[in-house]
């Protein structure tokens, strides 16, 4: 990595509402922006949900400060038969803005500061557009949002078109005379919000720089769908994708590792759940996993499947995708997604056109000996990290 350069701005104050889960990329997230991006400043202060778990909060130094905003979306069982659930558009919007006034006065925000959202949620990006007033008197801190295409439009249904109301609070932003830095996690999003801007949107992919890992030795071939818990991820494809695999290899050499959807979603796909397991060397895991467990499937893999929908994928990244890429995985993609286009271009896989052709490929990899797959990935890895280093330094700076 490149010598750090210190900016003039004394703090990088990391925001987020949506850092509420033990698991997931939000906590994570904290870490690596801190270390990544925390390196161009004196201090990094991290803010997640009042609702992240107290050991999880303190393991990760994070100060739990906002208010939930998203129980419609992502149920908390801290919140059940709770009355502090927010409930209503109104009072998420009341509630994001007490939030960002309380944090302006606790953390005594100042011009020489940067507030920085890893991933842009809805309702804190109507408090910043709603309370411009409140910034300028701060002293007119940076703004750093960075969007990913999940929760920015997470408006609780309040409108038909949502991606219009951010274009427009966007605006609203650019125009107010603060430096507004914005970014995308893909470069499809990029150009898509660029479009809609008039603005150039930086490409910060998901941050993450773990070490290659040797491919593992032995004969099985092993094929892993680390996070596939979700409809969007794909879960519903890996029978068939699976079963015309075991067709080809009926001696077992290929063997599967997923994960299986939550218990609210596959108390309707049972059937489908008995019909996975019964296919000959299938592991199926729980839907939430730890990250010790998530780096052992990676230690165990030489391939990734990544089966994701393109429509819902249509400008999102995926951070399966990246964790892929710096252990020194290859991965498999349907065509589609937007992070299919940092597949291609820094060689970390092959694009497939349905479930036959994913087979197929699987097939064609797991014949190729370990050096040769090692060597693509290691040059994939080389590319991407180098991309990234620079990538988030010219967003910084």
């Amino acid at each position: 990595m490149n010598k750090t350069v210190q900016v003039t701005t004394s703090r990088l104050i990391l925001c987020d509402p949506v850092c509420v889960l033990p698991y997931g990329h939000n906590v994570a997230a904290m870490a690596n922006f801190s270390e990544f991006v925390g390196q161009y400043f004196d201090e990094v202060i991290r803010i997640g949900s009042r609702f992240l778990p107290a050991d999880i909060a303190e393991e990760g130094l994070i100060r739990r400060e906002f208010d939930f905003y998203y129980n419609d979306a992502i149920p908390l069982s801290v919140l059940e038969d709770s009355d502090e659930v927010l409930e209503r558009h109104s009072d998420k919007l009341r509630a994001s803005k007490e939030d960002l006034l309380a944090l302006l006065q606790r953390h005594d925000v100042s011009e020489r500061d940067v507030l920085c959202y890893p991933s842009i949620d809805y309702y804190s990006l109507h408090a910043l557009a709603d309370s411009l007033d409140e910034l300028k008197a701060a002293g007119s801190p940076t703004l750093m949002l960075r969007l990913i295409g999940v929760m920015e439009t997470a408006a609780s249904g309040a409108y038909a078109k949502p991606m219009n109301v951010v274009f427009a609070l966007l605006s609203r932003l650019l125009a107010s005379g603060l430096q507004v830095r914005l970014a995308a996690e893909t470069p499809r999003y990029a150009e898509h919000l660029a479009e809609h801007l008039g603005c150039t949107i930086a490409v910060t992919a998901n941050i993450e720089t773990r070490a290659q890992l040797p491919l593992p030795e032995g004969r099985q071939f092993t094929v892993i769908c680390p996070g596939s818990a979700r409809y969007d991820k794909g879960f519903l494809e890996l029978h068939e994708i699976f079963s015309k695999v075991r067709l080809q290899d009926p001696a077992l050499r290929i063997r599967f590792k997923t994960q299986s959807l939550p218990d609210r979603d596959l108390k309707h796909h049972l059937d489908y759940l008995q019909r996975l397991y019964a296919i000959p060397g299938v592991d199926v895991l729980p839907a939430h996993i730890s990250s010790a467990e998530i780096d052992a499937m990676y230690e165990e893999a030489d391939l990734v499947l990544l089966p994701y929908a393109h429509d819902v994928y249509q400008f999102r990244g995926s951070a399966v995708l990246i964790e892929a890429i710096c252990s020194g995985r290859q991965a498999l993609a349907y065509d589609g997604p937007a992070f299919v286009d940092q597949l291609r271009y820094f060689g970390a896989g092959q694009v497939c056109v349905g479930a036959t052709d994913m087979a197929e490929k699987i097939m064609e990899l797991s014949r190729q000996s370990p050096q040769q797959r090692f060597t693509r990935s290691r040059q994939a890895r080389e590319r991407f990290v180098r991309d990234l280093v620079d990538s988030y330094r010219n967003w910084v700076m």
